[in-house]
This record gives C-alpha cells, structure tokens and sequence, in this order.
C-alpha cells in the first residue's frame, strides 16, 4: 500500500478511537471543540525551539536536531487530520509533483517552520482560507531539510501512531498510563523496537510494545 495513504488511514483509525468518529466535524465524543490548525502551529513553534537560535543563551549548545524531527512528525499527524477534517485526503499527493531541496541549513528549515506558523495561525483566525496545499508544500520542504524521505517519515510516525494508540489504551486519559519504562521514556522504547525490527506492521509493532509494557 502508498505509505502516504496508509498513514492517513492509521491517523484516521487513532482519531475515531481518541474522539469518537463525530471530530470529522470539528468536537471530540466530549464535546470539546478541535481546533488541528492551532495544534499545528504550536507543535511548529516548538520544533522552532529545537534550534539554538537564541542570541542571549547557550551560544556553543548544538541543535538538537532529533526532537525537531519528532515535532515535524508530530506536526504530520495534526495535517493529516486537518486535511481529512476538511474532508480531502489527497493533499499529501503535492509531494508527488515536489522535488524540495535537501539542506541541512537550520536558518532555512526555521524559516519554512516560522511560515507554517504563519500560515497555520492565520488560517485558524480566518476560517475562510484553504490553507492546506501550502502548508503540506511547507512541511515537504521541511522534511527535506532535516534529510527525511517518505519511508523515513513513514518509519518515524508508524511508531510515534501506534504508541499513541498503545496510550489511549492503557489509561492515558485517566493518567494510569505510566510512561517511563524503566529508566526511559516510552518513546525511546518503542524506536529501539522498531531499529532492531524494520520490517514490522503497525499490527506488530503494537504486540512488541504490549509484551514489553507489563515489566
């Protein structure tokens, strides 16, 4: 199956499951108003200060480029689901008409992210703007700067979904849910089970990470 549309799938799968099938329409099961733009431009900034760009602190600390591309990852989850909110699964085939440049340059990859939260946040305000086909052009272009490809991609949020998935189902709303599995955060668990196991299914992996959690 197209990574891509296998992605959409799962994140289609994990949000019924979280909000109930009703947030297609803009509420949890709860009621809760969703608001997938908003997430997407705070997972930015946050992916934005992965980068030590502050001119007043720690002027020789490296970049920690690994959490920025967990929040990229993150950030494709909330596109995802603003994409199938707004009721059109097919924006993530712009990548196939894309060949963004690779550079690893991190003013360039902070510039494209200060843009998705631009765009984001002013598409949340004026609920008029369709948004979307720039914003999944803005997030190829980061991906590629952070030298990810669509399997790496693909790798990275199969383990970062089922997790997620493995968390709703073990008390994580309810706050039971215990995440540091023995010195290590669940995270790192589930990424080291996915190196040592490429190949896995979602199916697969989630039976890895509910053999491991009980110890």
């Amino acid at each position: 199956m197209n990574q891509i549309k296998q992605m959409f799938e799962l994140q289609q799968q994990l949000n019924d499951a979280t909000n109930g099938e009703i947030w297609t329409e803009g509420a949890t099961k709860e009621g809760r108003q969703i608001s997938w733009l908003r997430c997407i431009y705070m997972e930015a900034a946050e992916a934005i200060d992965s980068f030590n760009w502050k001119h007043w602190k720690n002027l020789d600390a490296e970049h920690d480029l690994d959490n920025a591309r967990v929040e990229l990852v993150d950030i494709w989850h909330f596109l995802m689901s603003e994409a199938i909110h707004y009721g059109d699964a097919g924006f993530a085939e712009i990548y196939n008409d894309m060949q963004p440049e690779r550079d690893t340059d991190p003013e360039k990859l902070i510039e494209i992210l200060e843009k998705i939260v631009a765009v984001s946040a002013s598409a949340n305000v004026d609920k008029s703007q369709n948004s979307l086909y720039q914003l999944f052009a803005l997030f190829f272009q980061a991906i590629a700067h952070m030298e990810m490809d669509v399997p790496e991609l693909y790798k990275r949020y199969l383990v970062k979904n089922q997790l997620n998935t493995f968390r709703q189902d073990h008390g994580y709303k309810d706050g039971s849910y215990i995440k540091i599995w023995g010195e290590v955060e669940d995270n790192v668990v589930a990424f080291n089970i996915m190196d040592e196991n490429p190949e896995l299914t979602p199916e697969q992996l989630y039976e890895k990470l509910e053999a491991v959690y009980p110890a």
